[in-house]
């Protein structure tokens, strides 16, 4: 098997074969690869010049999308580890990462930038604070001679925490490429396309699914500094591919200019969807609109894209789709037997895709370098997976597993319901019990018409044994659902 080529020496490869074509469009200003990748080695060697290391960590923080994109690729290709934060964290939050990464450098811009220096100062940190817009401007001499390995650290992604302490997924310039490798060839990249990016580039949704894929296919990216619909709408006249995660498609699908709109998307030849389940009641309506599939697929921090539906079909409603290329999947059973068809398990995965480690942790691979992901999902007959949910959120009640993915749909098809979500609480007799939170469609939704509802659709223990109605379910910035803030409050 052949040695996996570094991320950064792709990426020079691809900015001096299309050194003319555009590689990035912002503000209505076009950088060619030329100009792209120049930046990036200049804003390296100002790295280096101070003090920037092979493996060492730099924090990104920055709330403007330009900054934070040429800080991250300069970092990788200076040999530092680039490791990207929402700039909306809490000072709390902020100190737990700057303790935890140890990082020789920051880079941000805005509030962020007086956070950091506070914290660094309170903890004593060896890490010095860059100006980001400072940085972005820098068109010095560029660094010449990368050296980058494909075993060297390239990128730390920190899990959303949703389910405990944030973990530094650490990725290295081998696994970088093979993963948006792997997205290319699913999702049939060519220089031609033109990737419209609303997406945040501190998740590895918008960074490394968008930006990454992107650059070392050639392509172009058309990047916005936030989402708004009617803008994203205009925008999508002129690109081929849109990454959408739900929220976005739920704006969409509420202005009445929407489907005006669509008929002009000639060129538009893929749609995705993804970080969080689309409420199934409007995946139809959707795809009727916009005249083509919403591909769904399956991704993680650690892992990068694991399944996408085919482009070609078929669109099975409900799944996430099939392996991508030299990606193996697999669902156990409890036993850790490989499941049955249609048989829920655990999710497990490998390739040269997987991160390379978590920082500061234990390994979390089998010997044979399987990595349990831990959601829970189904085969069919045709190797198409879907997902039941997280491990940690499945609901025992005596004795049954209820998926609440399960019992959601069902309470999502209530046209009292507009959406909904299930979690489990203590119970003295039953061990747990199912709650549904749930957002009203109308004032005239009650606890007894939704119980009824439910009652008519579920067996006895996937009932909810109670209603919490709320104005609205907290969310991450990509649109999950907080699970385990809903239980903290709850349980």
């Amino acid at each position: 098997m052949s040695e996996p080529a570094p991320f950064g020496n792709r990426l020079l490869e691809v900015a001096t074969e299309r050194a003319a074509d555009p590689a990035l469009r912002h503000k209505g200003e076009v950088w060619s690869y030329e100009r792209l990748i120049r930046r990036v080695l200049a804003i390296a060697r100002a790295l280096r010049d101070r003090g920037l290391q092979k493996g060492d960590r730099v924090l990104v923080l920055c709330e403007e999308k330009l900054p934070l994109l040429l800080s991250h690729l300069a970092t990788m290709l200076g040999g530092g580890t680039s490791v990207p934060l929402n700039p909306s964290f809490t000072v709390h939050e902020l100190g737990y990462f700057l303790a935890d990464a140890t990082p020789r450098l920051a880079i941000a811009d805005g509030a962020a930038a007086g956070l950091l220096a506070e914290l660094i100062e309170q903890q004593s940190a060896a890490c010095q604070v860059l100006d980001a817009h400072g940085l972005a401007q820098e068109d010095g001499v560029p660094l010449t001679e990368p050296s980058l390995g494909a075993a060297d650290d390239a990128l730390m992604l920190y899990s959303s925490g949703t389910t405990g302490q944030p973990k530094g997924a650490v990725h290295t310039h081998g696994n970088l490429l093979a993963a948006v490798a792997a997205i290319a060839r699913c999702w049939q990249f060519t220089p031609d396309d033109r990737l419209l990016n609303c997406l945040p580039l501190y998740h590895i949704h918008g960074l490394s699914f968008a930006c990454h894929t992107a650059l070392v296919c050639g392509c172009e990216i058309m990047l916005e500094d936030r989402f708004h619909p009617r803008e994203a709408m205009q925008k999508m006249r002129e690109a081929t591919v849109f990454y959408g995660i739900p929220p976005f498609h739920y704006a969409f699908i509420k202005r009445p200019e929407f489907r005006d709109y669509a008929r002009q998307w000639k060129d538009l030849r893929l749609i995705t969807c993804g970080s969080a389940p689309i409420r199934p009641e409007v995946l139809p309506e959707l795809e009727q609109i916009v005249g083509q599939p919403i591909i769904n697929r399956y991704g993680m921090t650690e892992t990068h894209v694991n399944t996408s539906l085919p482009l070609a079909g078929p669109h099975k409603q409900g799944s996430v789709g099939l392996a991508l290329p030299g990606i193996e999947l697999a669902v156990r059973n409890k036993a850790g037997q490989a499941a049955d068809v249609d048989e829920v398990g655990q999710v497990w995965v490998r390739g040269p895709n997987l991160f390379d480690r978590y920082w500061n942790m234990p390994d979390p691979f089998e010997a044979d370098g399987w990595f349990e992901t831990g959601d829970l999902g189904e085969l069919d007959e045709d190797g198409f997976l879907s997902l039941r949910g997280r491990a940690t959120d499945l609901i025992i009640v005596s004795g049954f597993n209820v998926y609440p993915p399960v019992v959601e749909r069902v309470l999502n098809s209530c046209p009292a319901v507009r959406e909904s979500a299930v979690i489990g609480v203590p119970d003295d007799r039953k061990g747990e019990c199912v709650v549904a939170v749930v957002v009203r469609q109308g004032s005239e939704a009650d606890e007894a018409t939704i119980m009824a509802y439910a009652a008519e659709r579920l067996v006895d223990y996937q009932r909810p044994s109670r209603i919490v109605f709320v104005e609205e379910l907290p969310r991450n910035t990509m649109g999950k659902v907080l699970k385990r803030e809903l239980r903290d409050t709850l349980a």
